[in-house]
C-alpha cells in the first residue's frame, strides 16, 4: 500500500468476529477453491482512486451541530484492508481478487442511546477495486443511516442519476467546500419512514459527509 493512506497498514484491521460480520471473508481461509495451473489476477485500488478513502482515519470524530446548538459526534472505529473473491459464474472458482477497503463509523454523543436489536454502527463506508475484465467498475459506497449512497468515484458528472448533483463551491454552516455532491430525495414514499431517515447528505471527497437532513428538516452541518 502506498503513502497516502498511512492509516490502513499502521492500523490493525477489524477483530476476526467484527470483520466476518462487516465484510466478505479474505483470501487464504480456504472457503474459496483456487484454480489450479494458473494464477489468480489480482486488482487493487490505485493511489488516486484512494483519495476517496482520505476522510476515514482511525480514531477521527466527525462532528455535527443543529440550529438549537446540539451536536452529534461520530468515529471512527474501524478499518479494514481485504481481498475480496471474485466467483466465476456458475461454479465455485475464484476467478480474480479485487481489494476492498471500509471504514466503520459510530455515534458516540452523550446523547445517543443504543437500543436491543439496533445495529452496532450508524455509518459504513466500502470500496472496491474495479475489475476490467468483468466490466466491475470502481465502487464506492457510503450507508449512512438507513440510506445507500453511491459515491460518483467512477462517474462523469452529466452521468449522475438525477437527485445527485455536483456543486462546485457550497457555504454549508460555517464552512465553505468546493465540489459537493448533493443526494436529495433519499426518503422514499413509505408510509411509515424509518427511524433515522434523512432527505438530504451533502458529501465532498476530502471531508466525508458535511450536512445532513433530517427527515423532519433538521439539518446538521459539519463543524
Amino acid at each position: 500500500m502506498n503513502s497516502m493512506l498511512p492509516t490502513w497498514l499502521r492500523r490493525p484491521v477489524l477483530p476476526t468476529a467484527l470483520a466476518a460480520v462487516l465484510l466478505l471473508p479474505g483470501c487464504g481461509t480456504g472457503l474459496f477453491p483456487e484454480p489450479e495451473g494458473q494464477e489468480t489476477p489480482e486488482y487493487q485500488i490505485s493511489q488516486a482512486e484512494q483519495a476517496w478513502a482520505t476522510p476515514y482515519r482511525l480514531g477521527d470524530e466527525w462532528r455535527f451541530r443543529n440550529a438549537a446548538g446540539y451536536e452529534r459526534r461520530y468515529q471512527v472505529k474501524g478499518l479494514a484492508d481485504q481481498q475480496l473473491p471474485g466467483m466465476a459464474a456458475g461454479s465455485q472458482r475464484v476467478q480474480y481478487y479485487r481489494q476492498g477497503l471500509s471504514a466503520r463509523l459510530e455515534r458516540v454523543d452523550s446523547g445517543y442511546v443504543a437500543r436491543p436489536g439496533q445495529q452496532q454502527y450508524l455509518a459504513q463506508f466500502s470500496m472496491k477495486a474495479a475489475v476490467p475484465k468483468s466490466a466491475e467498475p470502481l465502487t464506492v459506497e457510503l450507508t449512512w443511516g438507513p440510506s445507500q449512497l453511491r459515491l460518483p468515484a467512477a462517474a462523469q458528472p452529466g452521468a449522475l442519476p438525477a437527485d445527485v448533483r455536483l456543486l462546485p463551491a457550497a457555504t454549508l454552516g460555517t464552512r465553505q467546500y468546493q465540489n459537493v455532491w448533493e443526494y436529495t430525495s433519499l426518503l422514499t414514499s413509505a408510509a411509515r419512514v424509518p427511524a433515522g431517515a434523512v432527505r438530504q447528505v451533502y458529501y465532498t471527497k476530502e471531508n466525508g459527509v458535511v450536512r445532513f437532513v433530517e427527515a423532519n428538516g433538521t439539518v446538521w452541518d459539519r463543524q
